[in-house]
C-alpha cells in the first residue's frame, strides 16, 4: 500500500509540473468554459442528468477534465475548477482551480479523455478538499452518482461525501489498484485573480474576490438547472 501511495505522489508531482508550466489566464478561462459545456452535456440526457435536488443540496461542485493513458502502469492527470455554495443564501462562489492525479497498476493499455462533475455533498468533504491533497475514496468517500430518473425529489442522500458523474472519449482497457489525489492549485488562483497568496478557502468561503465575468454564464446555467424540474420529475406527474 505504501508503494502505491508513493506512485500516486510521484505521478501527482509530475503532472503538476506540466500543469503549472501551461497555466495562463487564457487557459484558466477555458477551464470555466469547458465546465459549462460539460454541465450542459451531462444534463441534456435522462441517462446522465444530475438530480436537481442534488445540485441544490451540494456544498460544492467540481468540474474536471482528465487525461488517462498507460502501458501496464497507468496514469491519469488533469485539472478543473471548484465552486462552493453558501448554504444560507444558496449562492455559488467564484471558481477556484484544482488539479488531479491518479495511478494504477495492472494489465492495461490505451488512453482517453474524461470529463467529470463531482458533487461534494457534505461540509466535511469540502473541508477536506481545502486541506488538500486528498485521496478520493480514502479520506473522502465517493460513488457514481444516481441520475435523475433513479432519484425522486424527496429521496434522502446516502452517507457519501462525493457523487461522480462522467463521460469518456477514447478507449482504456484494464486497470487495478486504483486511487486518486485531488488538490487546490494556488498558483492558478494567483494567475487568474491577479492576487498574491490567494487561497481556495478565501475564494470559496470568505468572499475575498468578486465573481469574475467569465464565470457568470456558468453560474447562470447552474441556477437554471437548480430551479428546473428534471425530465424524470416531469414525467412522474
Amino acid at each position: 500500500m505504501k508503494r502505491i501511495n508513493w506512485i500516486l505522489i510521484c505521478i501527482f508531482m509530475f503532472t503538476s509540473v506540466f500543469a503549472y508550466a501551461a497555466v495562463s489566464r487564457k487557459s484558466l478561462v477555458q477551464r470555466i468554459k469547458d465546465a459549462e459545456n460539460n454541465l450542459l452535456y451531462i444534463m441534456s440526457s435522462k441517462d446522465s442528468e444530475i438530480p436537481r435536488q442534488f445540485l441544490k443540496d451540494a456544498y460544492a461542485i467540481i468540474f474536471l477534465k482528465q487525461y488517462k493513458g498507460g502501458f501496464f502502469v497507468g496514469a491519469k492527470g488533469g485539472n478543473g475548477i471548484i465552486l462552493a455554495k453558501n448554504k444560507e443564501t444558496g449562492e455559488w462562489s467564484p471558481p477556484a482551480f484544482m488539479a488531479t492525479a491518479e495511478g494504477s497498476i495492472g494489465l492495461q493499455i490505451g488512453g482517453k479523455v474524461i470529463d467529470a462533475i463531482l458533487l461534494v455533498m457534505n461540509e466535511e468533504g469540502l473541508t477536506l478538499l481545502l486541506k488538500s491533497p486528498v485521496k478520493i475514496g480514502g479520506e473522502i468517500s465517493a460513488a457514481a452518482g444516481p441520475v435523475g430518473r433513479d432519484v425522486g425529489l424527496g429521496a434522502g442522500l446516502p452517507a457519501t461525501g462525493m457523487f461522480i458523474y462522467s463521460r469518456a472519449r477514447g478507449a482504456f482497457i484494464g486497470g487495478s489498484i486504483e486511487g486518486g489525489l485531488i488538490m487546490c492549485e494556488n498558483e492558478a488562483n494567483k494567475v487568474f485573480y491577479g492576487v498574491d497568496d490567494i487561497t481556495a478557502r478565501e475564494i470559496l468561503l470568505e468572499g475575498k474576490v468578486p465573481m469574475p465575468k467569465e464565470a457568470e454564464s456558468l453560474i447562470k446555467t447552474l441556477k437554471r438547472y437548480e430551479s428546473e424540474e428534471s425530465s424524470s420529475e416531469k414525467n412522474s406527474k
